[in-house]
């Protein structure tokens, strides 16, 4: 019977080439940058919703019909997006806009009482629940950012509101919108290059209520974890800081 060799423990010379090539590696890995920010800002804006409210839990709307009174009342939606209609029943109405809700209480109307009311019936918003964005990722405080009275807010705004971006660690250049799109009760999303080089256009990219901002960590700043937790710990605390005299 003969041993087996024992394994040679990794020296701090192997190690550290290892992390060089981890690291060599995560940089040649990485996805290209998404466009500028002043690049795609008007493509961006196009999709936005700029004189329409998306309905949203909370809010209070109207129900208005001038060819019949009984139908006219005010309703608060819930909080999982339905709100009760009389003699049609719940409606699930949470992220349409008051148009589409119109179309849908028509609709069901027309089911329920073989009776339409073309051009008559009216939905509207009457007291809104507090809109805003989220913004997350590499900044120093995600979060909601709540919209001002104008409700207006750009993408390098609502940055700010967040404490800014991380110096350390954002990845700018990959930063990621994701917004609601009413019209296909679909999330749409964008990856901007959104250094601060991009941010003097003519033209702000101006969010809308839930758009989510999010910025990831750069390459580096995850090979950092990597290497902190797979090959510092193995190494000698002289390795990384200079022994006591």
């Amino acid at each position: 019977f003969r041993p087996m060799p024992s394994r040679p423990s990794p020296t701090p010379s192997r190690l550290a080439l290892l992390a060089l090539a981890a690291l060599s590696l995560l940089g040649c890995n990485s996805p290209p940058k998404g466009p500028s920010l002043i690049e795609i800002t008007p493509e961006i804006n196009a999709t936005r919703l700029a004189d329409t409210f998306v309905i949203t839990p909370g809010d209070t709307i109207a129900l208005n019909s001038s060819k019949d009174s009984d139908l006219a009342q005010e309703l608060t939606v819930l909080p999982d997006g339905t709100a009760s209609f009389s003699a049609i029943g719940t409606l699930r109405i949470g992220g349409f806009t008051p148009e589409q809700v119109r179309q849908q209480v028509q609709q069901a109307y027309r089911e329920a009482r073989a009776t339409d009311f073309p051009e008559a019936l009216t939905v509207t918003i009457v007291a809104t629940a507090p809109r805003s964005v989220t913004v997350m990722g590499e900044v120093n405080t995600p979060g909601p950012i709540p919209f001002g009275l104008d409700q207006r807010m750009t993408l390098v705004e609502a940055i700010g509101k967040a404490g800014s971006f991380s110096a350390s660690s954002a990845w700018l250049s990959n930063t990621l919108l994701v917004r609601w799109d009413p019209a296909t009760q679909s999330q749409r999303h964008w990856v901007i290059d959104a250094r601060p080089e991009h941010w003097i256009g003519r033209e702000p990219l101006l969010l809308q209520s839930f758009d989510v901002i999010y910025i990831p960590n750069t390459n580096i700043y995850r090979a950092g974890i990597w290497v902190d937790n797979f090959i510092r710990r193995l190494l000698p605390f002289p390795f990384f800081f200079p022994a006591p005299a």
